[in-house]
């Protein structure tokens, strides 16, 4: 008999790329239930029954709303974490992987960050919330797997990118946002205003490489430890905004805007496991990606460009 999983989160991102892979799995969105209430997951779980589960939903945003409602993002998603790997427990699911997030770790200006380093420091202060809540998912994943002997685990991903963002041009991603910003500025021939002095090193990864990735980790799950998956050592917004001026066949001009937030100089994580856990795995290069992307936003944005969605 087939394994039922049930992913979390199934309408975002790294939901619709699981979605190309697996259509046949339970693809949960906040129709289906608040995850935030507890009775309401233990509901969902009691009825779809999953073998395994894939825990994608989070509240996200980008710099600013972080920023503004650090509050809001921590307790939302230590109540959607806490009840979904509760309910998991408690259903006796044989497998989770859980997403966490490079905005729970510490970065260094002298070197990478990695694995051992979550736990150390606390997160950019522009997203303490977010950040601690994930921190928080990756103590309760490991206090199961030791307690109850849950065959739990994370990975964490740099920043995902792809078909199926979110494209507000506020409270989105910084690829997302500017892809958005760059195809008002071709359409009004007005110049492309980056936030930030363009110095900021980000490092981005295509959600389908994620997707492969998280569904390998979920047939064989060997510890609670999380996975760093980052296929570079990063790109500078300037440089970033000018392939994606590229891919937009935008020819106008790129100004940087110093006086809107940019966050942390630099972020860069670099794995000790990934080798061991996915050898030979090739990512998608950045171009490449970005080239599916753009095509992707042309093709469907007059479903969300001037609705703020």
């Amino acid at each position: 008999m087939q394994e039922k999983i049930l992913v979390t989160g199934g309408s975002g991102l790294l939901g619709h790329a699981v979605r190309k892979i697996v259509p046949g799995a339970t693809f949960l969105t906040s129709q289906n239930g608040d995850l935030r209430d507890a009775k309401q997951t233990d509901r969902i779980f009691g009825d779809k029954k999953p073998d395994r589960v894939l825990h994608l939903a989070a509240k996200v945003g980008g710099v600013k709303i972080n920023a503004e409602r650090n509050a809001d993002f921590f307790a939302d998603n230590i109540q959607i974490n806490t009840n979904v790997l509760a309910s998991a427990q408690k259903h006796k699911v044989k497998g989770l992987v859980s997403l966490l997030s490079s905005c729970a770790f510490p970065f260094y200006s002298g070197r990478p960050t990695r694995e051992t380093d979550l736990h150390s420091g606390l997160p950019f202060p522009g997203n303490l919330g977010y950040g601690c809540a994930k921190r928080m998912l990756d103590i309760q994943t490991r206090l199961l797997w030791e307690q109850h002997g849950c065959r739990f685990t994370t990975v964490t991903p740099v920043t995902m990118y792809g078909p199926h963002d979110h494209w507000d041009l506020e409270n989105s991603h910084v690829l997302s946002a500017l892809i958005h910003k760059c195809f008002h500025a071709k359409q009004s021939g007005k110049t492309l205003v980056v936030w930030g002095s363009g110095e900021a090193v980000r490092q981005f990864v295509f959600s389908g490489d994620v997707a492969r990735l998280i569904l390998k980790t979920g047939q064989s799950i060997e510890s609670p430890d999380t996975v760093i998956l980052a296929p570079d050592s990063g790109i500078k917004i300037r440089d970033l905004a000018g392939i994606i001026a590229g891919a937009m066949k935008f020819k106008g001009k790129i100004r940087f805007d110093k006086s809107k937030p940019e966050g942390q100089r630099v972020r860069v994580l670099k794995s000790n496991l990934f080798p061991k856990r996915f050898p030979g795995f090739k990512f998608t290069k950045l171009e490449k990606g970005l080239e599916e992307t753009v095509e992707w936003f042309l093709e469907n944005h007059n479903s969300f460009c001037g609705t703020g969605l």
